[in-house]
């Protein structure tokens, strides 16, 4: 009998075990499937992400000058439906910031050109940016710039050499606007200011004034910080508007005697005035120039020692002028860093040479209600009795009507899952097929806004 227990307490000491495993291996095998269909979830939101970001392309690449388009339009980037598997229904909204004031999303892109290029920008408008200082702009110089010597307020490899962890500086451009972080001085205020989840909208948190994260300065106004108006991708072909290549005006001197869309008066000018060793610097200053001759000219008759030539060059022939011409040597290489006056908001504006802040608010009001055909070269500003030639003159380095590259930011989701994907991505248009050159998932931030879902049938 005492056998017997000891072998029916075996076999029930057993069966509790075998129990166990298979319970264990039952909660185990559901856990993976749970796991395995959350992430397939994932997935499916990160393609429904990556399905918003081919509508921008789409979008960009047949209608890239047509700000109505990609700019605000929730018909094209809000809550589009991609698929419906049954369980779930998959969606994308492309958004960016919103203008300041305005306390919903936007669906649609951000232009790059309408933010300063740190690669590119002078230590004047660098300095001229909201959230930087005198230390941050020579630390940013040094970094991207040639030479051992650092500046002021600067530092150079020797620096960074003594650093705990020690890396070498490139001394050339930054690749991404998180590279900052490298450079000496610049921290997550500076870059990313008070905007912890990239929306462009003021949250809570955001001005609170607590030490909670993100750090704010509960002044009721968002600082997205260099990320709201800063860039480093912004640059174009240098080519007229009809994809040719352009005319350099401080070229080949038999180029000048005859140059296509450009009068014959002004083609002559330009020969004459090169001739005396002059050079331009931009296109611009033959606005309204004129020009006393130091010696007479041995092939024009009636010109003498002393004569006054024009450019002929007026507000008629500025566009044209603009398009047609560069000091560019290499017409092949793009120009980087212009600022897209039609769609740069005020604080970038305003850092450029020859504008000021008030300045910079009347070009943004006068633009508003322009159609886009008048805005299809810089020369409005100056038809449209905004700036004076010389200031026209001034700021015309610095800008440009056109814009190449652009951010989407996405968001996939499956409802009523609940599972979703944020994506960042940078799209280049400027060669003959579009091309994304920067792509990253942001999702860790959160979920940008709330999404609406009364809408969720809107469908393309």
């Amino acid at each position: 009998m005492r056998r017997r227990g000891v072998v029916l307490v075996a076999v029930l000491i057993v069966a509790a075990l075998v129990a166990v495993i298979a319970a264990s291996v039952m909660f185990r095998m559901r856990a993976e499937v749970a796991a395995s269909a959350a992430n397939t979830r994932g997935e499916q939101a990160s393609e429904a992400a990556l399905s918003g970001i081919a509508r921008a392309v789409t979008v960009l690449k047949a209608s890239a000058g047509d700000s109505k388009l990609w700019y605000d339009n929730p018909d094209l980037f809000q809550n589009v439906l991609v698929a419906d598997d049954a369980s779930n229904k998959w969606y994308f909204t492309v958004y960016a910031d919103p203008p300041e004031g305005q306390t919903t999303p936007r669906y649609g892109l951000t232009d790059e050109a309408s933010k300063i290029n740190l690669n590119t920008a002078p230590q004047a408008v660098l300095l001229a940016l909201p959230n930087m200082t005198a230390e941050l702009v020579d630390c940013l110089l040094d970094y991207r710039g040639g030479g051992t010597e650092p500046r002021a307020d600067g530092a150079k490899q020797d620096y960074y050499d003594q650093l705990p962890s020690p890396y070498v500086i490139p001394q050339g451009p930054l690749s991404t606007l998180e590279e900052l972080f490298l450079v000496k001085g610049f921290n997550a205020p500076a870059v990313w200011g008070e905007d912890a989840n990239f929306n462009g909208i003021l949250d809570p948190n955001e001005d609170d004034g607590d030490a909670t994260f993100p750090p704010d300065d509960h002044d009721g106004r968002l600082n997205t910080g260099l990320r709201g108006v800063a860039t480093v991708y912004s640059s174009e072909p240098n080519t007229d508007k009809s994809g040719k290549a352009r005319v350099n005006i401080s070229g080949d001197a038999a180029a000048l005697k005859s140059i296509p869309g450009i009068s014959q008066e002004t083609a002559q000018f330009i020969q004459l005035y090169r001739a005396e060793g002059n050079t331009f610097k931009h296109p611009s200053e033959l606005l309204e120039l004129r020009y006393q001759l130091k010696e007479a000219p041995k092939d024009v008759p009636g010109l003498k020692q002393g004569s006054w030539i024009e450019s002929k060059v007026t507000g008629a022939e500025l566009a044209t002028v603009l398009d047609r011409l560069t000091i560019a040597t290499d017409p092949k290489k793009p120009i980087t860093g212009l600022v897209n006056v039609n769609t740069a908001p005020p604080e970038v504006l305003a850092a450029l040479p020859g504008l000021d802040p008030n300045l910079a608010q009347q070009i943004v009001d006068a633009r508003r209600d322009m159609e886009s055909d008048a805005k299809a070269s810089i020369a409005w500003l100056y038809t449209q009795n905004l700036l004076d030639a010389a200031a026209f003159k001034s700021v015309a380095p610095y800008l440009t009507a056109r814009s190449y590259q652009y951010t989407v930011r996405c968001i996939g989701f499956g409802v009523p899952c609940g599972r979703y994907r944020v994506i960042e991505a940078v799209v280049d248009v400027s060669g003959k097929s579009p091309r994304v050159v920067y792509l990253r998932d942001i999702s860790r931030l959160g979920l940008p806004f709330a999404l609406d879902v009364d809408s969720m049938e809107r469908s393309q």
